[in-house]
């Protein structure tokens, strides 16, 4: 598959996904949000009817009070002005007046002192079977009285009749300033008809129906409705932050329709049980104008996501696309492919997949990677064998030359032994003395001229045994370099290296301790192990004490110290171990530290021939690690960083130097 193709199958799933996640998004939260303000207008609705039913029960309880703590009704109760009372207030202008269908004044013995229920419509008298004018029942006297004189408890609610429900309070009869005891009770009841329905709705702009339920909360047969059925659908009428009371909870259900919503709230009687059903009904236009927006929404996310998806897919064409496809062409024609695939691309495709442009670039960049590695590694063991063959050749021209005039002077002296003739000067003692053994005086002469021939002849062979044991030893030198060349062009074997102890040892080539001492930190004891070749590594730490105490010395100051620390550091994914070789010299100028390192540098006014810091540069890379200088300048002192793997063996000498 071409990249260009790929590129066009990510952007459509990207913007696909994008496009699914925000509509999942867009339907469960705001879709969500709208149906929840939905129904809590419709549950508001809900709760404004049963605030009316409630606000004219209390309305009712407000005109129960005003009759009963009434100087002439607690008279009448009293039995006094009983006839007056009857004919000015108890009439049905009363009832009129206050919109009240029923009027009860009862003693607390049960006994209707005076009772009346008349229809509010014509006047007329309305006969209830629940409710006798003569005397109540026990369990109905219960109902309407919590103890005589307490005005704050008086009971009311719904009273459910043969002719339907009713709004019934009771209020306690009082003197006008709430003394008492109480005369008995006063009982007021207004009929929940499809007027009062009807009006009420109106009042609170939410059109509801009431409906008896039995027990278990379902509605009863035959004429059950309070009122006329309210119109289909109440519309929205927007009004949510209404401040409420607050209440107890009541008993609700809301069910959802395909066009309304349903709001069905149980209202509880005088007693506290179920006893009807008031329903709500609201049009569910919020809803279905909510998924109208999140459509278009969808629809104008869709078209964005598309404009901008053609616009991503011409600037990656531009940009990245067709500058990749020229540099695998490149690519490939430098690796001499005439063809549009190269040997990789074939191999995949053989394999069964259609290779893109990266996926050539890839196989021919790490194939051009694995080649510069093998260079790499060749280059780096080169380099090496050099270092190794340059030290070699410096070692060995030095002590040759050191050899040289040792040899002459051997020569020199066993030429100058040959040359003594010790016999004849022995015979020419003895003829001295047979010539003067007559004569008394040169006895003594010939005396010590034996003497000193004897110590003479002691002497020499001393002298030629000393010329052999010297002769054995520039033979054995000579044995020393050979088994060094010969060492130095075999194959190293990697080697566990104590660093500390390769430290110690190179510690020793000091010369001059009574002026200067090495002070190695105790960390250095605490490092892992390295890998590399012991007698290379110890070479290379030692030409390091070397340089730092000629430093130390050509700074003047006649003292110093060295001081040489470690840590273990982590590069590229693997644990390096890192020494410092620090000293008090005289520094190193801030454009020598890169040319300290460069091949027959050297910072001695006479060059020496000895081991450089570029053989121990090859070195140390060829083990994997490196070198570098650090330096505050002339005068400031010096110090040299050695890295070495502590696990395994990597060549990137340059890069360690970077990141240092």
């Amino acid at each position: 598959m071409r990249l260009i193709h790929r590129v066009i199958l990510i952007l459509s799933a990207a913007a696909l996904a994008m496009l699914v996640g925000n509509a999942l998004v867009v339907h469960l939260i705001v879709g969500k949000e709208f149906r929840s303000i939905e129904s809590s207008l419709a549950e508001r609705n809900a709760d404004r009817a049963v605030d009316a039913v409630s606000d004219n029960l209390a309305h009712l309880r407000g005109s129960a009070l005003d009759w009963a703590t009434w100087d002439s009704s607690y008279a009448f109760m009293q039995g006094e002005g009983v006839r007056e009372f009857v004919a000015q207030n108890l009439v049905p202008q009363s009832f009129q007046g206050i919109r009240i269908n029923l009027m009860y004044f009862v003693r607390f013995d049960g006994t209707v002192a005076w009772g009346d229920i008349r229809d509010l419509a014509t006047g007329e008298a309305v006969d209830l079977p629940e409710m006798s004018k003569e005397l109540l029942t026990p369990a109905q006297l219960a109902l309407f009285s919590t103890g005589e004189g307490d005005v704050a408890a008086t009971p009311s609610g719904i009273l459910m009749t043969s002719r339907g429900p009713m709004l019934v309070v009771s209020a306690p009869i009082l003197r006008a300033d709430g003394t008492g005891p109480a005369a008995g009770l006063l009982l007021l009841g207004r009929f929940l008809d499809a007027g009062l329905v009807d009006r009420l709705g109106r009042q609170v702009h939410a059109r509801f129906t009431l409906d008896p339920i039995d027990a278990a909360g379902v509605k009863v047969s035959g004429d059950a409705s309070a009122g006329p059925a309210a119109p289909a659908v109440q519309e929205p009428t927007g009004e949510l932050q209404r401040d409420r009371r607050a209440e107890a909870p009541r008993n609700r259900e809301v069910t959802v329709g395909e066009d309304h919503l349903t709001v069905r709230t149980v209202l509880n009687d005088i007693a506290g049980k179920p006893a009807l059903a008031l329903e709500t009904s609201y049009a569910r236009t919020i809803s279905e104008a909510g998924s109208s927006m999140v459509n278009y929404v969808i629809a104008l996310m869709a078209a964005v996501l598309a404009l901008a998806g053609l616009a991503i897919l011409l600037m990656l064409n531009r940009t990245v696309v067709k500058p990749v496809a020229r540099l695998m062409r490149r690519v490939l024609e430098a690796r001499g492919c005439t063809a549009p695939e190269s040997a990789a691309s074939a191999r995949l495709s053989a394999a069964g997949g259609t290779p893109d442009e990266i996926v050539i670039l890839e196989n021919e960049f790490e194939r051009t990677i694995q080649q510069l590695d093998e260079t790499q590694k060749r280059l780096v063991e080169q380099s090496f064998y050099t270092g190794m063959a340059e030290l070699v050749g410096g070692m060995t021209h030095n002590v040759r030359n050191a050899l040289t005039p040792i040899s002459i002077k051997l020569w020199h002296i066993g030429r100058a032994l040959d040359m003594a003739h010790l016999d004849r000067m022995e015979a020419a003692v003895g003829r001295v003395e047979a010539a003067t053994a007559d004569r008394q005086d040169c006895a003594l002469a010939v005396t010590y001229l034996k003497a000193c021939m004897e110590h003479l002849r002691t002497s020499h062979s001393t002298i030629e045994t000393d010329i052999g044991v010297i002769g054995d030893q520039a033979t054995q030198i000579e044995q020393i370099f050979y088994d060094h060349e010969r060492f130095s062009r075999a194959k190293r074997q990697v080697e566990t290296i104590d660093i500390s102890r390769v430290v110690d040892e190179a510690s020793k080539l000091l010369q001059n301790g009574e002026k200067i001492r090495i002070a190695v930190a105790p960390e250095v004891a605490k490092l892992p192990a390295v890998r590399g070749h012991h007698v290379v590594l110890t070479q290379v730490f030692g030409n390091l004490i070397v340089n730092a105490e000629e430093s130390i010395l050509a700074s003047g100051h006649g003292t110093g110290t060295i001081s040489i620390d470690g840590e273990l550091v982590r590069r590229d994914g693997v644990d390096m171990v890192e020494l410092h070789v620090s000293d008090d010299g005289q520094g190193i100028p801030e454009d020598k530290l890169d040319r300290i390192f460069e091949r027959g540098y050297s910072t001695r006014r006479v060059h020496s021939g000895g081991i450089g810091l570029h053989w121990c540069a090859n070195s140390l890379a060829g083990m994997g690690g490196g070198i570098w200088a650090v330096s505050d300048g002339v005068g400031r002192g010096a110090r040299m960083v050695v890295r070495l793997p502590a696990r395994k063996k990597v060549f990137n000498f340059d890069s360690l130097k970077e990141t240092a």
